[in-house]
């Protein structure tokens, strides 16, 4: 009987079905979760969490898993829900929270700091944050430090007003409304300025945090139990250099994270014993680099000292001790692809998200296999940009792309302070104006981590070329 109860439980929940009996929409919670065990997993606790949570202070509301309802919708864009909650949600519902599965929400203060707020009004609420200079993860978009544009840190929730939720799915319709580049790089900053061209801004609060302390009403939590061990010789860390940039990067790497990296080539398009390079027979391009690529998994296949696949540039910063943490919560023997997500297009059919090279592309051994198969994927060029092409490969293949915030495509600088607060980061990318040993040092050497994590726990921190 109570296995019966808990699988209708979970039905429920996927169903998007009220969190009390009374089923009254007033207020709606979006899990925008990934697909694969352990985060549906996690969602399916947050769901249950706020269901019991709702029934002890009599509130109404009802909960969504993305995995389940939108499947095939790029959700992590937010823009393909727009207009589905909007037709189930828009006139029955005071607020929509949109929520990542690592959160910790304390429904009773959340719905004491929504009592302040109109709900008649177009409200978006979170925990702002803001750039201090111009980046390229944000198009160089210019910074106006007397008036700056602040957007949401999605850990600690995205919160709409129903009116603000209307309008939005209404100006979405237009396309003409559509953000004018077809790249999605930083979703929740993409989102905040869309909604801020419909004519409302975000609105701070300090009840949405990310370390959690009292008065916050959602958190966020990056601490997880994984049961599997995976040590640095499970992974084969494959460098993609080539002989312009042997002296001035590689002894970068050889110096910080290579000494933690047991299993490891670099491969570059000469041989060269000072360094000891790898050629796979691939000339070097400009950009691009899908051949390269390429030649590396189809030749990591025929490994057999490997349970994932690293691919890294070699002016890519990486901690080794906690790749392999956040790894032991996933199986190598599934399909998984791990990176920092972009995408091409995402919110439309023909689009696709990808694993931005820079910041590393993790893949499993069996995914490793798969992609050597010859056929399976074959690049038009050599030049093509491989960790688009891979993108587009892996959604023919129908394997979902995991995200992480632990991966950066950019420097630290690159982004706001506070989003590289309450995590671990995994990795860096690019050493233009900065200091590379300083970078790895400050934050990815792993010889402090004990201060922050115990036991089998990871704590992940929670751009592009072509741009």
């Amino acid at each position: 009987m109570g296995f019966v109860s808990a699988m209708l439980g979970v039905w429920l929940i996927a169903q998007g079905i009220g969190c009390t009996e009374e089923q009254k929409d007033s207020y709606v919670f979006v899990i925008l979760n990934q697909q694969s065990p352990v985060h549906y997993e996690a969602a399916q606790q947050l769901a249950s969490h706020i269901i019991s949570e709702s029934k002890q202070i009599d509130l109404s509301c009802v909960v969504h898993i993305a995995s389940e309802e939108w499947p095939d919708l790029a959700v992590w864009t937010y823009f393909p829900l727009l207009e589905s909650l909007s037709k189930q949600h828009g006139h029955n519902s005071s607020w929509v929270v949109l929520l990542e599965e690592w959160a910790i929400v304390r429904l009773e203060k959340l719905v004491g700091i929504l009592q302040d707020y109109p709900s008649a009004q177009l409200l978006f609420i979170g925990r702002a944050v803001k750039d201090e200079e111009e980046t390229i993860i944000h198009h160089y978009a210019r910074v106006d430090r007397k008036h700056p544009f602040l957007f949401p840190d999605a850990r600690a929730g995205v919160i709409l007003s129903t009116p603000l939720l209307r309008r939005l799915a209404e100006r979405w319709s237009n396309t003409s409304m559509h953000p004018s580049s077809d790249f999605t790089i930083d979703a929740q900053y993409e989102f905040a300025k869309f909604i801020n061209s419909c004519g409302s801004e975000l609105s701070h609060h300090e009840g949405l945090c990310v370390l959690e302390k009292p008065g916050c009403a959602v958190a966020f939590n990056p601490s997880r139990k994984c049961e599997r061990i995976v040590n640095a010789h499970d992974v084969h860390f494959a460098v993609k250099s080539c002989g312009q940039f042997h002296a001035e990067r590689l002894p970068v790497i050889q110096s910080t994270w290579l000494k933690d990296a047991t299993n490891y080539a670099i491969y570059s398009d000469v041989e060269d014993a000072a360094y000891g390079t790898a050629s796979l027979g691939i000339p070097n391009t400009e950009r691009g680099h899908c051949g390269k690529t390429m030649a590396i998994i189809r030749h990591a296949a025929q490994l057999d000292s490997f349970q994932w696949l690293a691919v890294v540039d070699d002016d890519t910063l990486i901690s080794v001790p906690r790749l392999c943490a956040l790894l032991s919560c996933y199986n190598s023997q599934d399909h998984v692809a791990i990176g920092e997500k972009y995408g091409y297009g995402a919110t439309s059919a023909r689009g696709y998200g990808y694993i931005t090279g820079g910041g590393g592309m993790i893949f499993s051994k069996t995914l490793v296999e798969q992609l050597a198969v010859p056929g399976t994927c074959e690049c038009p060029s050599n030049d093509i940009p491989d960790d688009m092409f891979l993108g587009m490969c892996l959604k023919r293949l129908s394997v979902p792309i995991v995200h992480s915030s632990a991966f950066h495509q950019g420097r630290p600088i690159d982004y706001p302070k506070e989003l590289l607060e309450g995590e671990l980061p995994v990795s860096f990318h690019r050493y233009w104006m900065v200091e590379p040993r300083q970078v790895y040092a400050r934050w990815l050497d792993h010889s402090s981590d004990k201060k922050h994590s115990s036991g089998g726990d990871f704590l992940p921190v929670s751009v592009h070329t072509e741009l």
